[in-house]
């Protein structure tokens, strides 16, 4: 007598869940969720992979389910520039998947979790600091520039041994945002590093707010853009050694090989411009961007989007989108130079996403990213060990989309 009553109560129980979870009217169309897991289940390792598929089944604007929680995905670059430049869809909420476990920050402040009129007053604040700290100051170059002639001396000591690169670079690009916001560079082997997470553990927990909060929405954020973008390069450039050769030549005709390279040479290197533009549109490190949140009912090309509804970004598509971009699968830096070799920006690039959300370490992000990538060409060529292959396939999927450890060797060139 107790099972089938348990059982029943079970089924009403799930299938309130389940009419609960209906599509609003006039909601997006997309794929059928399940009660109270939503669409999790259907994405697999890979979400941007799955959420494309979806796309050509659904259109450029559907709705999903995220347990219960609606969301409608963007993947067209049009539409995403209108609905993400409109304050009714600029919301933000300290999600999980952006929140530490341990932090004691409560939800909905600072630059990630705010929104509306504190979310401004955060943003002019961080950006005049960021300026303040020398966004726009020689020194922050300088301290680039150091970082690079360290890991490059470590490329060096490998003497053409096998090298995975990822932990040096990851640490040389992590220096540059300790020197932005402290003000000093750490070594491998110093102490704070293998010590930072027991302390956090044992300190009581108002003790840690900044440290929670400005290492994860500042240094890991930016950190893993820029290194995981340095990272793919290198896959690219082994997977096409006719552009390494030719972003050489460049920098050794414009420059020369000896010469330290300085962010006044970007404009004068347009392929090797274009060459790590097309590196962040083939490796699409963040795939569905990061997560707005509607803040009013919105109208949306014949769709209605309820208040509280989470809006994503599919990146991964837009520079998959073959209306965009000719040949999208293809490696090819030439998409972003015009008949006169100048530098140009096609619509449906969007490294740092687009609105009043975009990111605000982009300029920073910008020059880190020639100075690491144009000076390691410089540098070196990069060859695959005997043996071995490297295909821009192999990644594993999170937050950020990483290419798979490899190692290379690091031949130098003078």
């Amino acid at each position: 007598m107790i099972v089938p009553l348990v059982l029943g109560a079970v089924v009403l129980f799930l299938t309130y869940q389940w009419l609960k979870s209906q599509r609003p009217r006039n909601f997006p169309p997309g794929p059928p969720a399940i009660p109270l897991l939503g669409n999790l289940l259907s994405l697999g390792s890979k979400p941007a992979v799955k959420l494309m598929e979806w796309r050509q089944k659904y259109g450029d604007i559907f709705g999903m389910y995220n347990g219960r929680q609606p969301m409608v995905v963007i993947s067209d670059f049009h539409t995403l520039r209108k609905i993400f430049g409109e304050d009714s869809a600029s919301g933000r909420r300290t999600h999980s998947v952006i929140r530490r476990d341990d932090s004691s920050l409560p939800m909905g402040i600072g630059l990630l979790g705010s929104q509306g009129d504190p979310w401004k007053t955060h943003r002019r604040f961080a950006l005049s600091t960021l300026r303040d700290l020398g966004m726009s100051k020689n020194w922050l170059e300088d301290t680039i520039i150091a970082e690079i002639e360290d890991f490059c001396q470590t490329l060096r000591d490998t003497k053409l041994r096998p090298f995975d690169p990822k932990v040096q670079l990851t640490n040389s690009v992590a220096n540059v945002i300790c020197a932005l916001s402290f003000g000093k560079r750490f070594e491998m082997t110093d102490s704070k590093f293998s010590n930072g997470r027991a302390a956090r553990k044992q300190a009581p927990r108002k003790d840690l707010t900044i440290c929670n909060w400005s290492d994860r929405s500042l240094t890991s954020s930016l950190r893993a853009r820029i290194s995981t973008t340095v990272l793919w390069a290198m896959v690219f450039m082994i997977e096409n050694p006719d552009v390494m050769e030719r972003v050489q030549a460049e920098i050794d005709d414009k420059v020369g090989r000896q010469n330290v390279l300085t962010n006044s040479d970007r404009s004068r290197l347009p392929y090797t411009e274009a060459v790590i533009l097309e590196s962040q549109r083939c490796g699409n490190l963040v795939p569905l961007g990061v997560p707005h949140y509607s803040m009013e009912e919105i109208q949306l090309d014949g769709y209605t989007i309820p208040k509280d509804t989470l809006l994503i970004s599919n990146l991964f598509a837009i520079h998959r989108d073959a209306r965009y971009w000719k040949n999208p699968e293809k490696f090819d830096p030439n998409r972003f130079l015009n008949s006169e070799q100048k530098l140009i920006r096609p619509d449906g690039f969007v490294p740092f996403s687009i609105g009043k959300r975009t990111c605000l370490g982009e300029a920073l992000a910008k020059m880190e990213l020639f100075l690491f990538i144009a000076n390691l060409l410089r540098c070196f060529t990069l060859e695959l060990p005997k043996g071995k292959t490297l295909s821009h396939d192999d990644y594993y999927s999170s937050l950020v989309d990483s290419p798979d450890s490899f190692a290379l060797v690091f031949v130098p060139r003078f």
